[in-house]
């Protein structure tokens, strides 16, 4: 029969083709090893490669052939942001300071995707420790990782002041999808304070979900601030993310990490459940113009900001048309207070209204 490839396929596809006998979890293992090995140095995705990989491919090999199969994502390789722990990897968060340290525990999503079933085949490239230490870090470097460049586009930047190795075409905020877009693995978990979950799906072409503080476990993954720090899935399609969120969250509260205590889990943690074509009908999307659509004056200054360019407004207009075609209820505009307000201590584009709470979580 024609050798399974893994270039595109899913986690469903992956899995219906171990449970017919078409190929191994250690052959997944392989083929994405191979995937790496073959464009790793055009794209830079990686920053370690878990070396135990194929010896738990092998394990869960044997369990699928004894009949006990761990759930969706048994056997499938998946990746994770260098700052959340692993026991067989170095957690570095892309800094020198943390170069080749290995620590004494794992983090308790890292936990929870090995009981999933899942292989952490790798840690991916990010931002240098989220983006948050250093001021002006250039998006998706670090000093261990150097700079991750974008699959759609993997060209360093020939620009005056910026040829100094970055990527022609970002990849977006503090977590790397470029390895989940090349298929590199399965799927990635990212983490987001503002926009790294977000941000990098955007910039790859992914599927994402940034959950509700709490719904993902903190515990063991480096932190900027509690109030807004959350781990989540990246991934090619919806239903991966679905999968990768289910096993993200665990089955029980984690007494490490009390905000896990306020979300309540759905049904044998299955977030597939809720897949629906027509889960649109009735949902009132807003669309905010002010500073987002629309250039806006920002108080207290004589600059403007945000805007789309004609060819980007022209995308949108078309996401907004779909998505009443599918049965949204579309609020247009839905401004966001703090970009309106015309006073320059509350203004969210002022200078003097930016958010202290990262910093202040971080203190």
């Amino acid at each position: 029969s024609e050798p399974f490839d893994v270039v595109e396929a899913t986690i469903p596809e992956m899995q219906l083709a171990m449970e017919e006998g078409r190929v191994t979890s250690r052959e997944l293992v392989e083929a994405h090893l191979l995937c790496i090995a073959l464009y790793e140095e055009r794209l830079n995705a990686v920053i370690a490669i878990n070396p135990e990989a194929l010896v738990e491919a092998d394990r869960l090999d044997a369990e699928r052939a004894a009949g006990q199969i761990r759930g969706q994502l048994h056997g499938i390789p998946v990746a994770l942001k260098d700052n959340v722990h692993t026991t067989q990897m170095p957690t570095t968060g892309g800094a020198i300071a943390f170069e080749g340290y290995i620590p004494p525990y794992e983090a308790t999503l890292t936990t929870h995707l090995r009981e999933a079933g899942a292989i952490i085949l790798a840690k991916t490239v990010m931002t240098e420790l989220a983006n948050f230490i250093a001021n002006g870090m250039p998006g998706n470097y670090s000093a261990v990782g150097g700079y991750g460049m974008n699959p759609y586009d993997p060209r360093t930047d020939p620009r005056e002041g910026r040829a100094d190795g970055r990527p022609v075409l970002g990849t977006g905020g503090s977590s790397s999808g470029i390895g989940t877009a090349a298929s590199f693995w399965a799927a990635n978990v990212g983490t987001e304070t503002s926009g790294s979950i977000l941000s990098p799906a955007n910039s790859n072409m992914l599927a994402a979900i940034k959950p509700t503080v709490g719904r993902v476990s903190r515990w063991g993954v480096i932190p900027i601030t509690g109030d807004q720090d959350t781990a989540g899935p990246m991934a090619r399609t919806v239903t991966d993310a679905a999968v990768m969120f289910g096993a993200l969250e665990g089955a029980a509260p984690d007494p490490n990490d009390a905000a896990t205590l306020r979300c309540e889990r759905p049904a044998n943690g299955d977030y597939t459940t809720f897949l629906n074509a027509e889960g649109l009908q009735g949902a009132r999307i807003g669309i905010p113009r002010a500073g987002y659509y629309e250039a806006t004056p920002v108080p207290g200054t004589d600059r403007t900001r945000g805007g789309l360019a004609d060819d980007r407004r022209a995308v949108m207009d078309e996401v907004i048309e779909i998505l009443q075609g599918l049965g949204a209820t579309v609020v247009d505009p839905a401004e966001i207070p703090s970009a309106i307000d015309p006073d320059p201590d509350n203004n969210l584009f002022a200078p003097a209204g930016r958010s202290s709470v990262l910093w202040y979580g971080m203190k």
